[in-house]
């Protein structure tokens, strides 16, 4: 009967690891789905005003870091025609913690990087 007990809470254990690790996983995905539409919301602005503002640069990077990113790294198109193309660039590091065995967490740092490109355009109502 004791062997029973040791057993059962090996299994509980193990099955308790598998979860928090098949959680953990989506994790990045969620945080990155984060991570675009912060960007993707700031490259509709440039797209309305016709670059990016040195204020719509510090609101994207305090968006950010006010999700966790660190070493923020913002680049755009400053000044752009209307019918022309502007590129956002963004790259942040997130530092997330992570299950590295069953009893053991690490520290895991996800690279991530907005890459677009659009066209400068005049939104008429």
């Amino acid at each position: 009967m004791p062997s029973k007990v040791v057993i059962f809470g090996i299994a509980l254990v193990l099955l308790l690891a598998i979860f928090i690790s098949t959680i953990e996983m989506f994790i990045p995905i969620s945080v990155k789905n984060d991570f675009n539409s912060l960007c993707r919301k700031s490259l509709l602005k440039m797209e309305i005003e016709g670059g990016m503002t040195t204020i719509a640069r510090d609101e994207l990077i305090s968006d950010l870091y006010r999700k966790g990113f660190e070493s923020v790294v913002v680049q755009g198109t400053e000044n752009t025609k209307y019918g022309q193309e502007i590129t956002l660039w963004v790259e942040a590091d997130y530092v997330y913690s992570r299950l590295r065995s069953i009893l053991a967490r690490e520290n895991i740092t996800q690279k991530m990087v907005y890459n677009k490109t659009a066209i400068a355009r005049k939104v008429v109502n």
